[in-house]
């Protein structure tokens, strides 16, 4: 069975992040690394939201 709401979370915050994360590349007094810890904070938030469920495989 699909989490689809964990899917719904990820794909409204990557339509939030990616046209940030292409107006911070941009920049040219920005932190080069910002939009990479931003993606890394959605793929640990995921992490921890899927670490807990369990998964029913009858």
């Amino acid at each position: 069975m699909f989490n689809y709401r964990l899917v719904a979370v990820l794909i409204f915050l990557s339509s939030v992040v990616v046209p940030l994360a292409s107006r911070w590349a941009v920049e040219p007094e920005g932190s080069w690394f910002r939009p990479f810890v931003v993606w890394a904070l959605i793929v640990f938030a995921a992490y921890i939201l899927q670490r807990h469920r369990k998964f029913n495989e009858s």
